[in-house]
């Protein structure tokens, strides 16, 4: 466990030189973009506040919940944000560590941490966003329901379906997997419990503002829904030039690719996180144009398992991915710090 420690101490410290040397208010430069409205949400609540056709009905409350918290201890947004993202991504790794470890090797589990930490997406695990969080419930969800545990399964997944909209897939992956593999009715209602975090907060979204699915119309200012093939076809054809390369490789890495990776690695991922892994991807490709696409992919824990074996395997070759996406990672903390669009 002390590996996962010290992961995590290097490259979220890493991060944070980053932030301090490329920013002149490195503290504030971490609530940037979408850090803003999880701030405003933390401080005043839902208000149907706008930027244009934006709302902030379109971000899931738990993790401002979460930093509100903190907020009425004395701290300040963004470091309210931030200390719980950074506190739950560590949680998160341990728990990666403990699933990978028990379900395989030592080494595998120390492959899958370095992936997860090293991730240029990793960022959002320790800026004021929710992605921390909703890794920890998730892989929570995952390993709990493994272990047959399947009560604290169920609540893991409402925590992380009150994240996150791709909550909603694993909600629909342990459900499935409860259904097909025949668990029985108490293993269903568990898994079915997964989804009433989303459920609360369309109740929430009703009672507030008379649309109990305002949180997925408000999308639509971002994206427009269906799967938006024109826009993948640019992302690979610029991946012939360095800067599309540079801006989209990770997109290629995490998502479409992700899902070759998953689906080789099947038998040894088992049915649970392949289900949910492909669910999540397919609710990514249909969710409009792949905006913070990567960003997203990045919090599913079997794709991270996926490619920690896969460069397990080859670890010379794996060694080197993982410097490039330390390199990336500093890249593009640094653009962040500049209120440069990352993902």
């Amino acid at each position: 466990m002390r590996f996962v420690l010290l992961t995590w101490l290097a490259t979220r410290a890493a991060i944070a030189a980053v932030l301090y040397l490329a920013s002149p208010h490195p503290l504030a430069s971490a609530g940037n973009w979408d850090g803003a409205w999880y701030g405003s949400i933390a401080l005043h609540g839902y208000q149907h506040a706008s930027i244009g056709a934006q709302r902030d009905i379109a971000f899931f409350p738990l993790f401002p919940m979460m930093a509100a918290v903190l907020l009425h201890a004395g701290l300040r947004w963004p470091l309210a944000g931030i200390l719980v993202n950074n506190a739950c991504f560590l949680a998160a790794l341990f728990v990666i560590y403990a699933l990978a470890h028990e379900r395989w090797s030592r080494q595998t589990a120390r492959w899958c941490v370095a992936v997860a930490a090293s991730c240029p997406l990793s960022l959002f695990a320790s800026v004021a966003y929710h992605e921390g969080v909703f890794l920890l419930f998730s892989a929570l969800a995952l390993f709990a329901t493994l272990r047959a545990d399947r009560l604290r399964g169920g609540i893991a997944g409402a925590l992380a379906s009150a994240t996150s909209a791709m909550g909603i897939a694993l909600a629909g992956a342990l459900a499935l997997d409860a259904i097909v593999q025949r668990r029985g009715a108490r293993a269903i209602a568990c898994a079915l419990l997964a989804f009433a975090g989303a459920g609360a907060f369309a109740i929430f979204c009703y009672a507030r503002f008379g649309d109990p699915l305002s949180f997925v119309h408000a999308q639509h200012a971002w994206r427009t829904a269906g799967f938006d093939g024109g826009a993948w076809l640019r992302i690979f054809a610029s991946l012939s030039s360095w800067d599309g390369l540079r801006r989209n490789v990770m997109v290629v890495v995490l998502v479409p690719l992700a899902a070759v990776a998953v689906l080789l690695q099947r038998k040894a991922l088992g049915s649970l996180m392949t289900s949910y892994a492909l669910l999540a991807i397919a609710l990514l490709l249909f969710a409009g144009e792949p905006i913070s696409a990567d960003r997203n992919a990045f919090t599913f824990v079997p794709v991270l398992l996926a490619y920690g074996r896969a460069l397990e395997r080859v670890p010379v070759a794996g060694g080197a991915a993982l410097a490039a996406s330390l390199a990336l990672l500093a890249y593009d903390t640094a653009q962040f710090a500049n209120f440069h669009w990352v993902a």
